[in-house]
């Protein structure tokens, strides 16, 4: 079972997917497995190994979730003498706790742009703790010189080029900051087919108003856009690109973090690009 459980967490991490440990870490009396019993989690709640079944179990589960989710560990402690809902069909009585660890993969931010804008972008995400892939079809800014400590530097003719060299997963990130309007509305329709869990445009309500309608005009539907911050990052007045970059990667963290008082004012696309069109109506 333990060789089964390691296998299944290095398939994980290969895959970029997040999961959690749950460890019996102390037990006092009868409990439904053995001491240092490990039970893997993974998000979607699936399991390998257990922790004794039951309701200790299920919520076992439930709080592991969480874990995944806000990226930190937790402790259980359980009296099964004190709540008998714990032990039904067990008969055990004893105490246990059991601690709860997520093992999540460095999110990748992917930052589309190698001008100064996403140069800041990649020093300040390196410095919070993620991974940086930078692309541009400019040898002259995409290269490691500019970028040395990138986990990735992609320079191709095209943007379109870079798309197949990519392995983007729903830990990763998708920053957009290239030199026109046309290159923005390519990216940003690829990273729409892509699982990624957060998409983010730099750029004024008027460039995200013009990008949502050319890509609504191929085809694209007006809740696609939900999923992508724009204009991107926190509005904190930030107007040098250094200011820019904390404002981004500050949204970075909130979103890894799942930050409840700032999440609800993130900004998308959608509602940007509707508010800006009343205001022209207006």
């Amino acid at each position: 079972m333990a060789e089964a459980l390691y296998e299944d967490l290095v398939r994980e991490a290969k895959a970029g997917r997040s999961c959690a440990m749950a460890t019996i870490v102390a037990y006092q009396g009868s409990i439904p497995s053995h001491g240092n019993a490990k039970m893997l989690v993974h998000e979607d709640g699936s399991i390998v190994g257990t922790v004794g079944g039951g309701a200790v179990e299920a919520e076992v589960i439930l709080t592991a979730r969480d874990v995944i989710a806000f990226d930190k560990p937790t402790m259980l402690s359980f009296s099964l003498n004190d709540n008998p809902r714990l032990d039904t069909g067990m008969v055990c009585g004893g105490n246990l706790d059991i601690y709860i660890e997520p093992i999540c993969p460095k999110p990748a931010v992917y930052l589309f742009g190698a001008g100064h804008v996403g140069l800041m972008v990649d020093r300040a995400a390196r410095l919070a703790g993620f991974d940086t892939v930078v692309i541009d079809d400019r040898p002259e800014f995409a290269n490691i010189e500019r970028f040395p400590e990138a986990a990735r530097v992609i320079a191709e003719p095209s943007f379109a080029d870079a798309f197949a060299e990519l392995d983007v997963n729903a830990r990763s990130l998708v920053f957009i900051a290239t030199r026109c309007h046309e290159l923005d509305a390519e990216v940003l329709g690829w990273a729409l087919t892509t699982p990624a869990g957060y998409i983010g445009m730099i750029g004024s309500r008027r460039k995200v108003t013009t990008v949502f309608t050319q890509l609504q005009s191929r085809g694209v539907p007006p809740e696609a856009f939900e999923r992508v911050h724009a204009p991107v990052g926190l509005d904190i007045g930030a107007d040098t690109p250094e200011e820019i970059a904390i404002s981004v990667v500050a949204e970075f963290i909130a979103w890894r973090r799942r930050a409840k008082a700032v999440m609800p004012i993130m900004r998308t696309m959608r509602a940007s690009a509707d508010q800006a069109r009343r205001k022209e109506v207006s």
